[in-house]
């Protein structure tokens, strides 16, 4: 009986002392950058997802207002961010544009006006450049890699943590309206799940205590 109660104990123990899963860092697309609209907002998301070691999943979702869309000068790019400083190295994989074709252009300078400029930055090369012309497209996700890489590794402009050039596709953000629409410093959401395992180890021991107890009060 002392084996049991003891083994319960653990397993309670170990359940609560488990290390959760990784919260999702979520930012909001809240500053209107368009020169002529935009007018619906929040105009999305962009969420961080930490996959293990050195491995983030980015996804950044538009809501249904706005899709991204095919820059034709260099102050407008699909998506750009930043990393800080010692994270090198950065690549991207498991592109996926959800019907359009992104590519990661990697360590420059990208003015996003009126953004400003990030060293990271997406090229949608297959979305319309504006109006209601071609494949529209709300989400993009990839997974970043580099050496130190968390969810804390993103961080602002100065300004800014995150940016999207996107074209308006409804009456009420604009039908042809094109911009940046940028993310503030404001993490507006987190959220902690816990591991299978935890939960597994967490129910043994309650099972075990609970066992234990009915044995005791029928003796």
């Amino acid at each position: 009986m002392k084996r049991a109660l003891l083994l319960g104990s653990l397993s309670l123990i170990l359940g609560f002392a488990s290390k959760p899963a990784s919260a999702d860092t979520i930012f909001n697309l809240t500053y209107n950058g368009c020169s002529s609209g935009c007018n619906v907002l929040p105009a999305g998301s962009v969420t961080l997802h930490q996959n293990g070691t050195n491995d983030v999943t980015v996804t950044v979702q538009l809501v249904s207002d706005y899709s991204f869309r095919q820059a034709n000068d260099t102050n407008h790019w699909s998506f750009v961010f930043d990393l800080a400083n010692g994270i090198t190295g950065a690549s991207a994989s498991n592109i996926n544009g959800y019907g359009q074709s992104f590519s990661f252009l990697g360590l420059g300078s990208y003015n996003d006006s009126p953004l400003g400029s990030f060293p990271y930055a997406f090229d949608c090369t297959s979305c319309s450049t504006g109006g209601s012309a071609g494949t529209t497209t709300q989400k993009l996700s990839f997974d970043l890699t580099a050496v130190g890489l968390t969810e804390l590794s993103f961080i602002s402009n100065g300004s800014y943590f995150f940016g999207a050039d996107v074209v308006g596709i409804t009456q009420a953000a604009g039908i042809g309206q094109t911009g940046n629409i940028g993310a503030t410093g404001t993490v507006t959401q987190t959220g902690v799940t816990p591991e299978p395992s935890s939960l597994l180890l967490f129910g043994t021991g309650l099972t075990a205590v609970g066992g234990l107890i009915r044995r005791k009060m029928v003796a």
